[in-house]
């Protein structure tokens, strides 16, 4: 974190990855959605991510004795919802104040699915 000629806090991504996946995220988003909310609502993320190559054998089939769970220290699981969260800000709903409620949760891709399922819904 750095400081503005003006005082403030000026927070800077620190990694590179972080601009290239908001976006995607932005770009996908706006193929399926076409008016952003403009009220509460809630957001359920399920985030697929790649496993290690030493999960697998040498038939490239998961091993038995290989993690069920991501806890790979890379993807933080609270920067993958503020990175997908803001890069769906101005498309799915106008500000990501507007999100009241957040699900989110990790795991390893099968075969060809690895990024992000996302689900929006309005809340009353």
């Amino acid at each position: 974190m750095g400081k503005s000629r003006f005082g403030k806090a000026l927070l800077i991504e620190s990694c590179s990855r972080v601009k290239t996946w908001r976006g995607l995220v932005n770009k996908v988003a706006r193929t399926f959605i076409k008016t952003p909310i403009e009220g509460a609502c809630e957001v359920k993320l399920v985030f697929k991510l790649i496993r290690r190559k030493s999960d697998f054998n040498s038939k490239g089939e998961v091993k038995k004795n290989a993690p069920k769970h991501y806890l790979v220290k890379r993807n933080d699981l609270d920067k993958l919802v503020r990175s997908t969260l803001d890069a769906l800000s101005g498309v799915a709903y106008l500000d990501d104040c507007q999100v009241i409620k957040v699900s989110a949760s990790k795991k390893y891709a099968n075969y060809g699915e690895i990024g992000a399922e996302v689900f929006i819904q309005t809340i009353d």
